[in-house]
């Protein structure tokens, strides 16, 4: 059985992120996952929300997205596409942690003092720390009403690999974020015959941030990573300002800032063609027929809806329990915040050693987590515990008994 120093499940951004940091110290490291596995598994066609430069994997080289993105002739500040994201997340791979292993981690539990890691492949391996970085992978909320759909019937959106299928199709899409909006733009675009349902008035879309301002606009709203705005500017230069809010009120403004909107270039590929039923409420769903029976609840009432296939753009849902890999009894030796793992200042969870990245910091620390620019505080801070805590001592020899 091998053992080594630090296990990271995951290689997206977070992963890659902070395998490149730990690359050149003296910690032996293990990259468990598929590179990139959520970015590539997006359908063809969809763009980031987010500027260029704010979307750079961190790393200790400067490799940075917009930089590679101006070197091959793409656009580098907006919309950058999400194939170009994944393509550049892989080349950053390739160059500073080609030892990562395309491996599933099947199990994890706490045995002697280390961490136990079964492997899709059938192997074990023995970590004496474990950072998990595993992304919105198992993260998908899907309305209740809609839960007894079968799965030809509805789907999330970050589970459709493509759109095709559903040419000539009607398609109902709920939610009025980005995810959802570009998902009814591209329905469009392929044939099918989509309709937008939301709770609020929406859907809203940001205008566009000039490249030039006046002196006076940038100081009034800096650029950020996160966009102009004060705010913006305090959440990326001062990341750790939210944990000092309490817990209640950490998680209600990580949950609500920067709330579901359209980026300005969707605007005109949504409008023209989606229509859109506003202030409405599922309260039902059914299949009829081999196709789904929607009952809506809007302000004249109760109606219904039918549609070929529902597409959910209804966002994630951050639950510990939801890592199909963790042992029950670590499981419940994680302390939560609104299901979330809680964490002190350096990631760390409350089961020493067993430390969490990415969108599942977010309610201990913040909305800048749930984007890729979280890297650039997140990366630093949790090798740097790493490598001052973890003294290279073997891991104790009766916890590889009978390996």
């Amino acid at each position: 059985m091998s053992v080594v120093d630090v296990a990271i499940i995951g290689a997206g951004p977070y992963g890659l992120s902070i395998a490149s940091h730990l690359r050149q110290g003296p910690l032996s490291v293990r990259v468990l996952g598929r590179p990139m596995q959520f970015w590539l598994d997006m359908p063809r066609g969809l763009f980031l929300k987010s500027l260029g430069f704010a979307t750079t994997i961190a790393n200790p080289d400067g490799l940075r997205f917009d930089g590679w993105c101006r070197e091959r002739g793409l656009q580098g500040r907006e919309p950058c596409s999400m194939e170009s994201f994944a393509d550049y997340g892989l080349w950053l791979q390739r160059r500073l942690v080609p030892q990562v292993e395309e491996q599933d981690v099947t199990s994890l539990t706490r045995q002697d003092g280390a961490f136990q890691l079964g492997l899709s492949g059938g192997d074990e391996l023995r970590a004496r720390r474990v950072v998990v970085a595993v992304g919105l992978r198992y993260f998908q909320r899907l309305p209740q009403a809609l839960a007894g759909l079968p799965a030809e019937l509805v789907s999330h959106t970050a589970q459709r690999k493509e759109y095709a299928s559903l040419r000539d199709k009607d398609v109902c899409v709920i939610g009025a974020g980005q995810s959802a909006l570009e998902a009814a733009a591209l329905l469009h675009e392929c044939g099918a015959r989509p309709r937008l349902l939301v709770r609020g008035d929406g859907p809203v879309f940001h205008t566009r941030t000039p490249l030039e301002r006046p002196l006076f606009d940038r100081l009034r709203a800096p650029m950020t990573v996160l966009g102009t705005g004060r705010m913006h500017w305090l959440l990326q230069h001062i990341p750790t300002l939210p944990r000092y809010l309490p817990e209640a009120r950490r998680v209600r403004f990580s949950r609500g800032y920067l709330g579901p909107a359209g980026s300005w270039w969707l605007r005109e590929r949504f409008e023209p063609h989606v229509p859109v039923h506003r202030l409405c409420e599922i309260v039902s769903a059914r299949e009829a027929g081999g196709r789904v029976r929607l009952a809506l609840r809007e302000q004249g009432g109760v109606r219904e809806l039918h549609a070929d296939h529902v597409v959910a753009g209804t966002g994630f849902e951050l639950d510990v329990d939801r890592l199909p890999f963790l042992g029950a009894e670590l499981r419940g030796r994680i302390a939560r915040v609104a299901g979330a793992p809680r964490l002190d200042r350096h990631f760390q969870s409350s089961v020493p050693g067993l430390y969490f990245a990415g969108v599942m910091s977010t309610f201990s620390f913040g909305p800048l987590f749930r984007f890729v620019a979280g890297t650039g505080f997140t990366a630093p801070r949790i090798a740097q515990h790493l490598s001052r805590r973890l003294e290279r001592v073997p891991v104790p020899a009766v916890a590889l008994s009978g390996s």
